[in-house]
């Protein structure tokens, strides 16, 4: 049986907490106004609008609170600065690991087309479908967003064969088991879930284990 891996983007193949945490401390000096960029975050993607105006709008309402003032070029720079957000060490080796497999890559991910094509320029070609919120019109952790996503790849009816891969239990793992889909933690973040695996080459030489089939 041929199994379909879907994963989260960004945290889990990507390190965009590097790229926002670097870009804030810079602009802000303070790892207090990163806390509360991530707090706008998530508190902002309950209802759709584009991903890079969720950004920016959010680094605004930083500056607000840290009492400096917002330029429109700050939101611009940290929109380009997220869309370049580099791979973990580990991710490109994992995902070549799981296709020499056989296994079937996908993305779905909280962002919008034009900035998930800068972030995985030379390595697009490791996945089979790529979904974004701008596709979906949710985000995560809407279960529809799982859903709508895997009907537009037309692997819905497959459901049994497929597996999202995440860092987060609360934007992906939950949401995803409560649509009927096995799941999976990278454990980036120390946070609780089962099966975990402590990175993608971790994953992709034990992932038979997840699989029931060791």
């Amino acid at each position: 049986m041929q199994w379909i891996l879907s994963f989260d983007l960004y945290g889990t193949l990507v390190d965009w907490r590097y790229s926002i945490d670097r870009f804030i401390q810079r602009l802000l000096g303070s790892e207090e106004a990163v806390h509360e960029f991530f707090r706008c975050e998530f508190t902002s993607i309950r209802s759709y609008r584009p991903y890079s105006s969720i950004l920016s709008e959010c680094l605004k309402h930083v500056c607000e609170v840290f009492n400096k003032a917002y330029r429109e070029i700050y939101g611009e720079s940290l929109v380009k600065a997220f869309s370049k957000s580099p791979p973990f060490p580990d991710t490109i080796l994992g995902l070549n690991l799981l296709k020499d497999r056989g296994f079937k890559l996908m993305i779905i991910s909280n962002t919008e087309r034009r900035l998930i094509k800068v972030t995985l320029s030379g390595i697009e070609d490791l996945f089979d479908w790529v979904v974004t919120a701008e596709d979906l019109g949710v985000y995560k952790p809407d279960p529809r967003a799982f859903i709508e996503a895997y009907r537009l790849a037309e692997v819905d009816g497959l459901r049994d064969r497929v597996i999202h891969i995440s860092a987060y239990p609360e934007y992906d793992l939950e949401p995803a088991s409560r649509v009927g889909i096995k799941t999976i933690l990278v454990n980036r973040y120390g946070k609780s879930w089962s099966p975990s695996f402590t990175d993608l080459v971790d994953l992709a030489e034990n992932i038979d284990r997840a699989l029931g089939t060791s």
